[in-house]
């Protein structure tokens, strides 16, 4: 089916060794000027923002055992075009670091300025976290997980004719296709497209509009994710250009 309004493709959000580290306080006792900071240390990987927000959580959480941390991530910024990215504890006490703390931290992939954050026991970076794109036009032929099902497994039919199976994964699948896309915007499809063929996460979300339903996983086709190609809309559209019908794959959590 053709999609109503725009959608939203979310990707970007890598965590090397330069951006892993978050210094932060539980009391005002605790802070980099006295060398007293605690230190979350973020897993070094390619994420969604759902799942760097899953990663910052379980990190804080480890360097300090006491509270219960989250971060959370408001996806109706800008019309839905952007997110607002929250960082909480449970405690009653909270800065973040990320002006004078460990320098190596992922204030600007996350959205926040590279402040330090004192006085809350919450806080709200003020950008949007990840790179997005939103395509000049509606999407088409798009199907949903929902309605995108295989079971992975072995199928064995017996000589009497008995069907046996064992089944050890089911997996969703969502697919959709953009066309229309002006020879000049090709170059805002290229960084996505790289990330897309070398098996990077990313999240989809099919209508701006609608900006909490949004889906996670990986290309699963044009050949089997690592290979894509534009193909000019000729003869009726030159310099007009359309991706192939692109099937991703659900990250199962």
């Amino acid at each position: 089916m053709a999609l109503k309004n725009p959608s939203l493709f979310l990707y970007g959000l890598q965590i090397t060794v330069e951006n892993q580290n978050i210094s932060f306080g539980t009391s005002s006792s605790e802070t980099p000027g006295m060398d007293t900071a605690r230190l979350a240390v973020l897993n070094v990987g390619y994420y969604s923002l759902s799942g760097l927000g899953i990663e910052v959580a379980r990190a804080m959480a480890a360097a300090d055992p006491q509270n219960i941390y989250s971060c959370t991530s408001d996806r109706s910024a800008a019309g839905g075009t952007q997110n607002r990215t929250t960082i909480s504890t449970s405690g009653s006490y909270l800065s973040i670091y990320f002006g004078t703390g460990n320098a190596s931290n992922p204030a600007t992939i996350l959205g926040f300025d590279e402040s330090d954050y004192t006085g809350a026991t919450s806080y709200t970076g003020t950008g949007t976290a990840g790179t997005p794109l939103v395509p000049n036009q509606l999407g088409y032929t798009y199907l949903p997980p929902e309605t995108m099902q295989k079971n992975f497994g072995s199928l064995n039919i017996s000589a009497s004719g008995l069907k046996e199976s064992i089944t050890w994964a089911l997996q969703s699948f969502w697919q959709v296709q953009f066309k229309y896309i002006p020879e000049d915007l090709l170059s805002d499809w290229l960084p996505l497209v790289q990330w897309m063929i070398q098996q990077r996460e990313l999240e989809f979300t099919p209508d701006v509009t609608v900006p909490n339903t949004y889906y996670a996983g990986t290309l699963e086709d044009p050949s089997q994710g690592l290979e894509f190609y534009f193909s000019e809309m000729l003869p009726n559209y030159p310099f007009n250009y359309q991706t192939p019908l692109m099937k991703f794959r659900v990250r199962n959590t």
